[in-house]
């Protein structure tokens, strides 16, 4: 299984239209449990 870095554009291009699939399609995965999210205590602030 892969870990994925993320930070907070992951989650704010869930609204832009550019790019709203592609964020919303690794989240997905992320939830199906096909990718592993590795996150930053400071991003988890900023959310």
């Amino acid at each position: 299984m892969k870990t994925i870095y993320v930070d907070t554009s992951v989650f704010g291009r869930c609204f832009d239209t550019e790019f709203k699939a592609y964020s919303n399609k690794l989240l997905d995965e992320f939830k199906r449990g096909k990718m592993k999210m590795m996150i930053a205590d400071l991003v988890m602030g900023e959310l």
